[in-house]
């Protein structure tokens, strides 16, 4: 049995859906991505169950391959190398502060029919760590030296990459944990502005009522000049938050994913137009879902194929 005919489960967890694929090592899909209501409201034992669900129903899917692993994306904070959520106040997943998901998952996969599982084959990682992963390894940053990986949604998540692994902090441009969504920006920090709250207050304020980004790409298709105006706006934000990082980490690729994206040629004008001119590699993930799935696939793996 090579290790192309193994696979991992893979799921991506988010607030309001879960996103999960079997997956075949070098990233091939083993099934379309599977979409599951998170549930994220539920208390304990519900949430804990509907996790084991998803894994053996995906397992049974690609029935005689060898589970190799069960890998998690999941927002923070949590601690992803003890597999414990640190989640709370956040409206999701309250119900699981404090518990040792690698152990709860391992005891019911275990019972259910995946006894060769063992701990260290259950992983965590930062969702967007998935998605900088899947880039890395399968998409637009590979064989970059240095990349860096943004996904604009409910918030304003983030990740950097050296040489096709996640980079350490210590690297000279990556903020603490490779987060950016604290760091000081007008008058809070850039999670306030570069995010789907940041334009509905950004809309409220020109428009004079809240638009999440469908809504106001479809008053610029329309003709309004003011939603232009809106999303240009907001396009610079981006463009001046990020442009300390691609300054000092001075990066070769630049990946921006997340559902506001799907607007992307309405507002990223301002930041093509800076990475032009530092010789960044603008891309913008279409399937941001797909890549942070095959990101989770390569989890433990310590060489980067090329």
């Amino acid at each position: 049995m090579t290790a192309k005919q193994k696979a991992v489960v893979c799921l991506d967890v988010g607030g309001t859906e879960i996103k999960a694929a079997a997956v075949e090592l070098d990233g091939v899909l083993l099934s379309p991505i599977h979409y599951f209501p998170a549930d994220s409201g539920r208390g304990k034992e519900e949430l804990l169950t509907h996790f084991a669900q998803i894994v053996l129903a995906l397992a049974r899917q690609v029935e005689g391959t060898p589970i190799a692993g069960v890998h998690l994306a999941f927002p923070g904070p949590f601690d992803y190398e003890k597999g414990i959520s640190l989640m709370q106040g956040l409206d999701k997943y309250d119900a699981l502060y404090g518990v040792d998901l690698r152990q709860e998952l391992l005891q019911r996969l275990s019972g259910a029919g995946l006894e060769g599982l063992e701990g260290e084959d259950i992983r965590f990682i930062n969702d967007v760590s998935a998605f900088a992963l899947g880039e890395m390894y399968f998409g637009n940053a590979r064989g970059a030296e240095k990349a860096m990986f943004i996904c604009i949604g409910t918030g304003c998540g983030s990740a950097f990459g050296v040489e096709g692994r996640l980079a350490d902090e210590s690297t000279p441009g990556v903020p603490p944990k490779g987060y950016v969504y604290p760091v000081p920006f007008l008058d809070s920090c850039i999670d306030d502005y570069l995010s789907k709250r940041g334009l509905l207050r950004l809309t409220r304020e020109m428009l004079g009522e809240p638009l999440e980004g469908k809504e106001l790409a479809q008053r610029v298709h329309d003709g309004d000049t003011r939603a232009q105006q809106c999303f240009l706006r907001f396009g610079e934000r981006i463009r001046d938050a990020m442009a300390p990082f691609l300054r000092e980490f001075q990066p070769q690729s630049l990946c921006l994913g997340g559902q506001i994206t799907k607007s992307g040629p309405l507002f990223l004008g301002p930041l093509q137009a800076l990475c032009q001119e530092q010789g960044v590699n603008l891309h913008i993930t279409a399937d941001t879902s797909q890549k942070a799935i095959q990101g989770l696939s390569v989890l433990g793996q310590e060489i980067l194929t090329t």
